[in-house]
């Protein structure tokens, strides 16, 4: 057997350890340092929340005119995810210039870098290095969207903190219950609530021992003992330490493509 020279050894040892150190994010390709902050980006997630009549499939992400992201569907937070979305689970967000920012949501002309359909087009200013979210919901008129700046400071061990985004188009308002417990009520289209934190595991509103944890979105001022108009179960979303920003989306009593739905995006995990 022949022997190998330590001289090529040990430079294929540093490649492997410094590839494996800049790993990609497998969505937009792009190093994981790509979503850090300096004195003059930003940090942004941007939130499919529409509710088309079509479930588009090739919807891609434009900033500034440069296409971010890979083909989407709506209900996807990008980058990153969160539960009972189509993305992943991960609080990650884009690096994006201080200052005003061109956002546009289109389906490219197949083969090309044209675009074929601009669903949504928008300006919008990052005013600093925080993590802000723009969420994009559409009516039977017209599609818009609205900026959240993310609260990602700590959260003490046993609590989880939470701003909530109503995206519902045909309802003024809604509540919104925790295992039957009310959390928030009477919160508007396009309204966002202030951030609130809540307990978890078994001092968590409304914890019963064996039972999901639940979450019900209702129009506001309905009896809770009437149907929900979205709901979602999973212990994923009251987890210790987390951020996350609960959304709603599509239009009450729909089905199909314009389902109602309550989902979470991952804004920090600790």
């Amino acid at each position: 057997m022949k022997k190998i020279s330590l001289k090529y050894i040990i430079p294929a040892a540093a490649f492997l350890f410094l590839y494996a150190c800049t790993k990609n994010d497998g969505v937009t390709n792009q190093a994981y340092a790509v979503y850090g902050t300096s004195a003059t980006t930003g940090q942004l997630k941007v939130n499919l929340a529409f509710a088309y009549t079509v479930d588009y499939n090739t919807m891609v992400i434009k900033i500034n005119d440069k296409v971010v992201s890979n083909a989407l569907q709506t209900r996807t937070p990008f980058p990153g995810g969160g539960y009972n979305t189509r993305g992943s689970n991960f609080p990650h967000y884009l690096s994006v210039p201080q200052g005003s920012n061109k956002i546009a949501v289109v389906i490219p002309k197949k083969g090309t870098a044209e675009d074929s359909i601009v669903l949504y087009t928008t300006n919008i200013t990052i005013p600093d290095n925080a993590p802000y979210t723009l969420h994009i919901a559409d009516t039977a008129v017209k599609t818009q969207s609205k900026l959240v700046k993310n609260e990602i400071a700590k959260v003490d061990t046993g609590h989880c903190r939470f701003r909530f985004v109503n995206l519902i188009p045909n309802l003024p308002a809604v509540d919104i219950y925790l295992n039957g417990q009310l959390i928030k009520n009477n919160v508007a289209f396009m309204a966002a609530t202030d951030t609130f934190t809540l307990k978890t595991g078994v001092n968590a509103p409304g914890y019963v021992s064996g039972n999901a944890t639940t979450w019900d979105v209702r129009p506001a001022g309905a009896a809770i003992t009437t149907k929900a108009t979205a709901t979602y179960s999973s212990g994923n979303t009251l987890q210790s330490e987390r951020v996350i920003t609960i959304f709603t989306m599509g239009y009450s009593g729909s089905t199909g493509t314009r389902l109602p739905y309550v989902s979470f995006t991952l804004d920090k995990n600790q």
